[in-house]
């Protein structure tokens, strides 16, 4: 018996599992490689986007904490102080005070003051048109406590003022030390002022602090001892304000620190600091680090110089600073004795009225005791530019800007208005710019 079999050819079975030919595996790739390159700049795209707003985020937050870092301060002006010492009839004189007691007040703002104090550090905000006043403010900004006093004496040959360790403002402060707050010692630091009322005298008596000495945990005495210039005057004759001559002033009273701190925009690059890590420029032909500002606060010492070590950065990137401000004034309406609230706002064109009514307490015209209220505008950029052109400028009326231009990256683009050729990196990053109104509440009721 015989079987049948049919056999597959062996060119056939090739045929059936045959794979890809060159022609097709090169168009395979060449798609794939299409698609590999549209899903890359997809993605590259996505991240310079991502980037971008981070950065924009960062510059609107730092401005935010700026702001309210200057409004806070602004705030307390005059508080536990003297909006004018050289006007106010609740001081008792001191005679020969140094320059920076002679200028406490609540604020004093210098137009284009951030430019005047630092010169060509500020050369972005320069290019850009933009010339940031600085402002300094006065009072107790860094204790909100009255201490009580026990007695004032000069047995060692210097004013010492003794506190007494036992009042609630001594042991609030103990407390808020333990969680972290100020200590006495930091409260009561060199080259602030103490603010002295007597028990039983009208008038407050102003020293400058050299030191601070708590002896004993908890503390069995805390003596403040003044510097010898401008020292304190004495109860004698006919005066009606004073510390006992020779002796000790045993009748106590209220002590409060007072401060002057400026706020003002300029360059930390290279400067010996603690930010030192924080300014050091990242590849500065693409992001102008090398000329980058900051919003710092920094306290003065009695003799309107910079005290070391109390530098701080309270806006990074900070471009620009503007400050408008609202006067008491007398009523031009007859029989009308209540004072009218005038407003000088920010403008296009600086307003004179601003630096002339808000100036330093000797200058003339100078009347900060009356400033009733103060207008900040604070902008800062982003780490790095992201757009080609500029936008029409101004914006508004006080002439706001929403870009920056960064010197330096194109020679054919340093002035604001430029534009960078074709193909040439970004030269301008965006702004952000933010208000404020604050009142100066201790000031409101002054009518001297």
């Amino acid at each position: 018996m015989t079987t049948s079999r049919r056999t597959t050819p062996p060119r056939a079975r090739a045929s059936g599992q045959r794979g890809f030919t060159l022609v097709e595996l090169l168009i395979a790739m060449a798609a794939g490689l299409v698609v590999s390159l549209a899903a890359f700049m997809l993605s590259k795209n996505a991240t310079r986007f991502f980037q971008n707003e981070a950065r924009a985020s960062a510059s609107h937050l730092a401005a935010t904490i700026g702001l309210n870092r200057l409004a806070a301060d602004l705030q307390r002006a005059a508080y536990l102080s003297s909006p004018n010492i050289l006007l106010d009839p609740q001081v008792c004189q001191v005679p020969a005070a140094p320059i920076g007691l002679r200028r406490l007040a609540g604020i004093s703002i210098l137009r284009a003051g951030s430019e005047f104090l630092h010169g060509t550090e500020l050369s972005q905000s320069m290019a850009n048109d933009l010339h940031p006043d600085s402002i300094i403010i006065g009072g107790s900004l860094n204790s909100t406590e009255l201490f009580e006093f026990r007695k004032i004496s000069d047995e060692t040959g210097d004013w010492v003022v003794e506190l007494n360790p036992n009042s609630a403002a001594v042991q609030r402060t103990l407390a808020r030390a333990q969680g972290g707050g100020q200590s006495l010692t930091q409260i009561f630091a060199p080259s602030r002022f103490l603010r002295i009322m007597v028990r039983g005298q009208e008038k407050f008596l102003y020293g400058v602090i050299e030191s601070a000495n708590v002896i004993g945990a908890p503390p069995t005495t805390i003596a403040v001892t003044l510097k010898g210039v401008p020292g304190l005057p004495k109860l004698e004759g006919l005066a009606d304000c004073g510390v006992t001559p020779g002796g000790a002033t045993g009748d106590g009273g209220w002590v409060s620190v007072v401060s002057r701190v400026r706020y003002d925009i300029r360059s930390l690059v290279g400067k010996a600091t603690a930010y030192a890590p924080l300014v050091k420029p990242v590849t500065p032909e693409l992001t102008g680090d090398n000329g980058r500002t900051e919003l710092v606060r920094v306290e003065l010492d009695e003799e309107d110089q910079e005290i070391d070590d109390t530098l701080e950065v309270v806006a990074e990137y900070a471009v620009d600073l503007k400050f408008g401000i609202s006067v008491a004034q007398e009523s031009a309406v007859p029989g009308v004795t209540d004072p009218q609230i005038t407003r000088f706002p920010i403008m296009l064109t600086d307003n004179a009225a601003v630096y002339t009514n808000a100036a330093a307490n000797d200058q003339s015209g100078a009347v900060p005791e009356r400033v009733r209220s103060v207008q900040v505008r604070l902008s800062t950029r982003t780490r790095a530019p992201d757009r080609d052109v500029p936008l029409p400028f101004p914006v508004g009326p006080d002439g706001r800007r929403l870009r920056f231009l960064i010197p330096g990256i194109n020679a054919s683009a340093n002035t604001y208005g430029n534009t960078a050729p074709a193909g040439a990196p970004p030269v301008y990053a965006r702004m952000r710019t933010l208000y404020a109104d604050i009142a100066l509440p201790n000031q409101a009721y002054v009518k001297w």
